[in-house]
């Protein structure tokens, strides 16, 4: 197993949580990647890759490492989050939460304040995901967009609206 991540801080911990001899940990950063060719079976990323702003080529250094055959999985935050928004929550005739989501369709670098303030996202639509693993010889296994359950938010009330919209995109493709 190879764990990469561009933080020290983050490999650290990870470090720290596993001690695991098999797994090794390497700093790398995604928008330069090279993996050696046919060296994985599965490729794996959680809630990174809307921070790539070169997601081609990332995508065709994944195909590169993987078997034939090999998985490619991933989560990122459902465009819905990385789309520009308009100030503010609104509410539906309903009286729900409504999310404030405008030009959706226009893709690229946006600034946001998430455990630091200018944060970079590279916002692509749900269509551009599917399109880049496409054009990159994958062929599409699953497609899921996480929300909240009823059930989740009563064990949860903090994430109350989390069920009015995808919060998360989760892909599964194979080489």
């Amino acid at each position: 197993m190879h764990g990469l991540d561009v933080s020290e801080n983050m490999l650290a911990r990870a470090r720290e949580t596993t001690a695991d001899p098999a797994i090794r940990y390497e700093r790398a950063d995604l928008e330069t990647l090279v993996l050696a060719e046919g060296a994985f079976d599965l490729v794996y990323s959680s809630l990174a890759l809307h921070y790539v702003e070169n997601l081609h080529g990332l995508f065709e250094q994944v195909r590169r490492g993987l078997v034939p055959g090999g998985r490619f999985v991933f989560s990122v935050e459902h465009p819905i989050y990385t789309a520009p928004a308009r100030p503010g929550w609104t509410r539906d005739p309903d009286g729900r939460l409504a999310w404030p989501v405008n030009r959706y369709a226009e893709e690229g670098a946006r600034s946001t304040d998430w455990l630091a303030k200018g944060v970079l996202k590279q916002h692509r639509t749900l269509a551009s995901y599917v399109n880049l693993l496409i054009e990159n010889g994958f062929t599409l296994a699953r497609l899921e967009e996480w929300s909240a359950s009823a059930d989740d938010v009563a064990a949860h009330p903090d994430w109350a609206g989390a069920d009015e919209r995808p919060s998360f995109l989760l892909m599964a493709a194979h080489r």
